[in-house]
This record gives structure tokens, C-alpha cells and sequence, in this order.
């Protein structure tokens, strides 16, 4: 065997780390410690692809949902561009492309024309796009399409191990502060009997 290198090699080294080896100056506390630390890693490992994969079908199947509800309730209709004013961006300006806020005129069947602005694609005034009215008659937001479902769907998939990471790590610093509390308490009480000994023998 190499002396310089430790016994167990790698795996060793890392078990030890842990807490999980033969030291005999090792406390009860050190030994569950370890093996909490063991589970909530176990936990991560196996549970971050499980909750991924759970947390954006979740979410895919709410977007379905309330796309539907979205396209029940609302209505699509043509409309008038009547002004477009494009939007400033800091490394661009005037703006001559991208998002624009689009004045437009529409009319509800049975109802009087109304005016009012949304925000699209550029499109030239005169031009007729689609635009989407609540049960009122008033400008509404576009239900969701599938691309918005899905980049729903794989922001859930993308944040669900960090959150799955932040529980367990406070899970695992509240049981790292409770132990703490519970080895002082004990080296407390041990001082406390040794104490009167000690001092005597000085």
C-alpha cells in the first residue's frame, strides 16, 4: 500500500468526512448527524428528478386547464391598427422593430366601435390584426398557447431542485443547531460533575 495514500482511498476519505468511520472519540450526536446528512443527500439525489418530473406535468396540465378556461371565456375578433408607437430600447433608438403598442379600433357584434392599446408585433397603421375581448367588450390578454404552457411547465421543472435543495438544507441546519444545543447542554453536564474533581486536585 502507498503511504501516502490514506486507507480507503477517495471513498475513504469522503466517508470519513461524513462521519462515518471507526473513530472512537466520535459522540452518538457525530454518528446521527452523519447519517442525516447521508439521507438528505440520498433524498436529493432521488427525489430532485421525481419532484422535477412531478412539479412540470403539474404545471403543463394547469396551463391546459386554464387555457381552456381562458378560451371559453374570451373572444377573437379583427381590428383596426390606428397608430403604432414603437418602444425604446437602450441599445436601439427610435426602435424600428420588435414589440410596439398598437392603437386599435374593433367593434363587438351588436355593440359600438372602441379604441384602445395593446402591445404586439409591429404592425403598419391601416393593417387589420386579431385581438381578444372579455364578456365586457374590453381589450384581454391572449389565452395561453402551448409554447407558453411549456416554458411554464420546464421553468417548474428548472426551479424545482433548487427549492428542493433550500428545504433540505434548512431541514438538515435545524437538526445541526438542535444537536449543537443538545452537545453543549451534555458537555455542560459532564463539566459540571468533573469540575468539583479537578479543582480539588489543583
Amino acid at each position: 500500500m502507498n503511504p501516502s495514500q490514506p486507507e480507503g482511498g477517495r471513498i475513504g476519505r469522503t466517508l470519513r468526512r461524513m462521519g462515518f468511520d471507526r473513530n472512537s472519540m466520535r459522540r452518538r450526536s457525530d454518528r446521527i448527524q452523519a447519517i442525516l446528512r447521508a439521507v438528505l443527500l440520498a433524498v436529493f439525489v432521488i427525489g430532485a428528478p421525481l419532484a422535477s418530473t412531478y412539479v412540470s406535468h403539474q404545471v403543463y396540465l394547469a396551463g391546459l386547464r386554464t387555457a381552456r378556461a381562458q378560451t371559453a371565456a374570451l373572444h377573437r375578433l379583427p381590428a383596426v391598427v390606428l397608430h403604432v408607437t414603437f418602444r425604446a430600447v437602450a441599445w436601439r433608438h427610435p426602435a424600428v422593430s420588435g414589440p410596439a403598442v398598437l392603437s386599435v379600433r374593433w367593434a363587438a357584434p351588436g355593440r359600438l366601435p372602441r379604441a384602445g392599446q395593446i402591445t404586439s408585433a409591429n404592425h403598419a397603421a391601416g393593417t387589420t390584426i386579431t385581438v381578444w375581448i372579455d364578456a365586457s367588450g374590453r381589450l384581454a390578454h391572449p389565452p395561453l398557447t402551448r409554447t407558453d404552457i411549456a416554458d411554464h411547465a420546464i421553468g417548474a421543472a428548472a426551479a424545482t431542485p433548487a427549492v428542493l435543495a433550500l428545504v433540505l438544507w434548512l431541514v438538515g441546519r435545524a437538526a445541526s443547531l438542535a444537536l449543537n444545543r443538545r452537545r453543549l447542554a451534555r458537555w455542560e453536564a459532564d463539566w459540571l460533575t468533573v469540575e468539583p474533581q479537578w479543582t480539588r486536585r489543583r
